[in-house]
């Protein structure tokens, strides 16, 4: 006996069917109880977030706190007045500097917040890209005073440029 011409047309709506019973299966029962199908997001997450640890304080972390204190020369208060009013207002400290919680845990210091020597960090935003307006100060071997000094792309940017005070 030979089988039906449209047996196969049966056997793929059979596996369409299941596929279908399947997803809708998991995605009942892979759903959070929490989820909001309103808004799309889970109710409980907010509190879930703030039991863990803070990873980001802030501006306020760096310069209100007894860490950065004001009897320094050159202390944070005025480094951050002075980026504030610079090129680099939009950043936070911890756009260089990195997060709160590489260097503080709790109420206690246990690293410097540093950031690296190398140029990474600067040309992350002053590499020359194509279509990053001109306005924006970019890097390039044929500034004037680049020239004159022989800078290049592994140059430190640091050795002249406060990023503080950039100019």
């Amino acid at each position: 006996m030979n089988p039906s011409p449209w047996a196969h047309v049966y056997r793929l709506i059979v596996l369409l069917v299941l596929a279908m019973v399947a997803f809708v299966a998991v995605k009942t029962l892979a759903v959070p109880d929490s989820w909001d199908t309103d808004a799309w997001y889970r109710r409980d997450a907010a509190q879930e977030l703030k039991q863990q640890p803070m990873r980001f304080g802030g501006n306020d972390s760096c310069t209100g706190s007894a860490c950065h204190d004001d009897d320094r020369p050159r202390n944070h208060q005025y480094r951050y007045d002075s980026v504030a009013r610079g090129s680099h207002q939009g950043l936070a400290c911890e756009s260089c500097h990195g997060p709160l919680s590489a260097h503080v845990k709790g109420d206690k210091t246990f690293a410097h917040a540093t950031i690296n020597a190398n140029n990474d960090l600067c040309l992350g935003c002053h590499q020359r890209l194509v279509g990053r307006p001109d306005e924006f100060a970019q890097f390039s071997t044929s500034l004037l005073y680049h020239e004159l000094l022989n800078v290049t792309i592994v140059s430190q940017c640091r050795a002249c440029h406060d990023p503080h005070e950039p100019s």
